[in-house]
């Protein structure tokens, strides 16, 4: 079947790569049918419960649908709809995204509901059938919801809403695209070792992943405590060291996923960022076991090639925080 995943277009690449990670650390077996900035298409046979285990860790995808069919015109809806009837008894929604800035919806949800809302009661509220169309510029998608992401859930965890923060935190959503974008798996090891508050190890620790944290600052690690105990995570270490020490505390972790100090509004003991960048890198390469991925957030492009003299670069995604700040979130393999 093929199924689509609605992008949530907060960046050009990240959604889709988020996405293809989290197949790969499911063990997803899939062909691409489809790709672009609205919608990632894959042929898959992967069960419900995957389904909803991606859902459960997806931040920057709104929708998950088993697509009844795709069209390149509006002309062709009714058409194609009369192909292809809904097997699923019961009430039926249609709902409507137009992301297109030409395409007039009304007329494609009327002929859907001319095919569709034959001998069955339109249900908005709580349909049997919640019929999606995805209107682009390029295409027209109609499938069948099949998984909603909880958005919500990510302003919920928001730095405001913890009991210890820092205003630099990285946003929940992305603190969870980048855990995704490791590959790591439910009870797998993945370390931060510049945890602060412990937005990261939060993410990753709420689906299924075993943590270590570390960090310099003492009062870092002990509002990171406080943090992971709000949000009812108990299977965490958290040690207080300097990066450089790191691989004498744990053994080899599955995956990491870091923030590295700015060097403006965070501390680095004095220590010149270049140097600390170097240390770090070094230090990561020897704890993260072989063919596993490291995901670094850097503070400027020049960051990246030192990083790519312990680990092999993979992919990067650069990333405007905000007016003044541009991020570089890396992604290498040891």
């Amino acid at each position: 079947m093929n199924i689509l995943f609605e992008l949530s277009k907060e960046h050009k690449l990240l959604p889709e790569s988020e996405i293809r990670s989290c197949l790969q650390s499911e063990d997803i077996i899939y062909n691409v049918v489809d790709s672009n900035e609205d919608a990632f298409v894959i042929d898959t046979n992967m069960s419900m419960d995957k389904i909803k285990k991606l859902a459960n860790r997806l931040s920057m995808t709104f929708f998950i649908d088993q697509i009844l069919f795709f069209c390149l015109t509006k002309e062709i809806i009714k058409q194609k709809a009369e192909i292809n009837p809904l097997k699923k008894k019961g009430s039926i929604a249609i709902i409507c995204k137009n992301r297109s800035k030409t395409i007039n919806s009304r007329k494609i949800i009327n002929d859907l509901g001319d095919i569709y809302t034959k001998n069955k009661k339109v249900d908005l509220t709580n349909p049997d059938n919640e019929l999606r169309v995805l209107i682009t510029n390029k295409k027209i998608y109609v499938g069948l919801k099949k998984a909603e992401i909880n958005r919500v859930q990510f302003e919920k965890r928001k730095v405001q809403h913890r009991p210890f923060f820092s205003p630099i935190s990285l946003h929940p959503k992305l603190a969870r695209a980048l855990v995704n974008l490791s590959e790591v798996r439910k009870n797998e090891t993945l370390l931060d070792p510049f945890c602060g508050t412990g937005g990261i190890l939060i993410e990753a620790g709420l689906i299924g992943v075993k943590l270590i944290g570390s960090d310099v600052e003492k009062k870092m690690i002990e509002g990171c405590k406080k943090t992971l105990e709000f949000y009812g995570l108990k299977n965490y270490e958290l040690i207080c060291c300097d990066v450089g020490v790191i691989r004498d505390k744990i053994n080899f972790v599955d995956a990491v996923v870091t923030d590295l100090p700015y060097g403006k509004s965070t501390t680095t003991k004095g220590e010149d960022i270049k140097n600390l960048y170097e240390r770090a890198f070094e230090n990561i390469s020897k704890v993260l076991k072989e063919k596993r991925k490291a995901v670094i957030g850097l503070s400027n492009k020049e960051r990246i090639a030192q990083g790519e003299n312990y680990l092999s670069l993979i992919q990067k995604y650069e990333f405007r925080v905000h007016r003044s700040l541009t991020r570089y979130f890396v992604v290498y393999q040891k």
